[in-house]
């Protein structure tokens, strides 16, 4: 499969927006804010814009792709995509602070209200 420096940030960014997708322009903007600084400026908007765009072209035609294309210029993560989780156990103090408050709060009560059930399991029921 072919992969793109930008593989990653395209990908959370993607996960982020769901089934509506985002515009390539859009995506291509979030990459270029990321990896562009005050002192960096080998980097051009076209040519990341470019490159981004072709990668989703090319990769939303393969089967075995993470993305697909909803619609003209517009590219989302497919339904069935299973992502794998990288774990850092060195910091575990990092995964509550990539989760939004309002999602923190629902967690909490999820995992109080589904303390008991037996169903239930949770890995490490203190982050929540």
């Amino acid at each position: 499969m072919m992969t793109n420096v930008y593989h990653s940030e395209i990908l959370h960014l993607l996960l982020r927006c769901g089934k509506a997708g985002m515009r390539v322009a859009d995506i291509s903007r979030y990459v270029f804010n990321i990896h562009v600084g005050l002192f960096v400026d080998d980097l051009r908007y076209d040519d990341l814009h470019q490159t981004i765009r072709c990668y989703l072209w090319r990769q939303s035609k393969l089967r075995r792709s993470p993305f697909m294309r909803v619609k003209y210029g517009m590219y989302a993560i497919k339904d069935d995509m299973a992502i794998q989780l990288d774990f850092d156990f060195d910091h575990p103090e990092s995964y509550q602070q990539d989760m939004d408050e309002e999602d923190a709060n629902r967690a909490k009560d999820k995992a109080k209200n589904n303390h008991d059930d037996s169903q239930q399991l949770l890995l490490f029921p203190d982050f929540f």
